[in-house]
């Protein structure tokens, strides 16, 4: 009995089970991301999180919807959504590049699903059609949020960078500086208050001054509470513990003198 191409199907307008494999692998793939990115949020709560994060929980429904497509049908509709994917895998790459932020997990889906396009395209009639009707069109009604999406970010850059230089530039006050952006309902903020904030004032005294400012009144904070400290580091969420913080105050201090 000849043995089955792993290419083939059982249908003859089927995608290739290769095809369908790598549709499974991009869907496993883009829930991997959207669940790193909410982990991510541990020890902080989210604010101004930007376009990008919109990426991997729309990964998984394009993704979901496309597998579906794969095992249910129009198979034709399969091979429109691989050049579909192709093309904005594409431009975030692109944005990525420009970006200067590498993320591995995008790196890998991209290739995956470049080769899904790839293997699609072979077993279709209408390649030239696919490219020009499909893909090409993706890559340009993507391109536009992405733009958009990069000024964005860099605007808030901007004002992120401007303000930690305001507050690292050597003040004429004696005491060491802390800012602290929070927002309401936030259960982090409120640990922040209630056991870091006593605890900093008890040791340092009048040489430590906090400042406190609504995070929804910014364009950059990603994340609250957010604390930037003189001549320190700048925390994006809640230090781990109370003994870090302390830490990074006393040698902003050190750093004063």
């Amino acid at each position: 009995m000849p043995s089955k191409d792993f290419h083939s199907t059982s249908g003859p307008d089927r995608p290739p089970r290769l095809a369908l494999a790598l549709s499974a692998a991009l869907l496993v793939l883009s829930i991997a991301a959207a669940a790193t990115q909410y982990l991510a949020l541990c020890g902080g709560c989210a604010i101004h999180q930007g376009p990008w994060t919109l990426v991997a929980p729309l990964g998984v429904l394009g993704y979901g919807a496309l597998t579906a497509i794969g095992f249910r049908g129009p198979h034709r509709l399969f091979t429109v959504g691989a050049a579909v994917a192709a093309g904005i895998h594409t431009v975030l790459v692109l944005a990525m590049l420009a970006r200067g932020r590498l993320c591995l997990l995008c790196g890998v889906a991209a290739v995956l699903a470049a080769a899904l396009f790839i293997v699609t395209l072979a077993r279709s009639t209408a390649r030239v059609k696919m490219v020009a009707f499909a893909y090409l069109p993706a890559v340009l009604l993507a391109s536009s949020p992405a733009a958009w999406a990069l000024a964005r970010e860099r605007a808030a850059e901007h004002g992120r960078e401007a303000f930690i230089r305001a507050v690292r530039a050597p003040g004429i006050e004696d005491c060491l500086s802390i800012q602290v952006f929070e927002q309401d309902h936030c259960g982090y903020c409120r640990d922040f208050r209630e056991f870091y904030l006593p605890r900093l004032k008890r040791e340092f005294g009048s040489r430590v001054r906090v400042d406190f400012h609504a995070a929804t009144e910014t364009g950059w904070v990603r994340r609250t509470p957010t604390i930037v400290i003189e001549a320190g580091p700048v925390y994006e969420g809640l230090p781990k513990n109370y003994l870090e913080l302390r830490l990074a105050v006393e040698q902003a201090l050190a750093a004063r003198k």
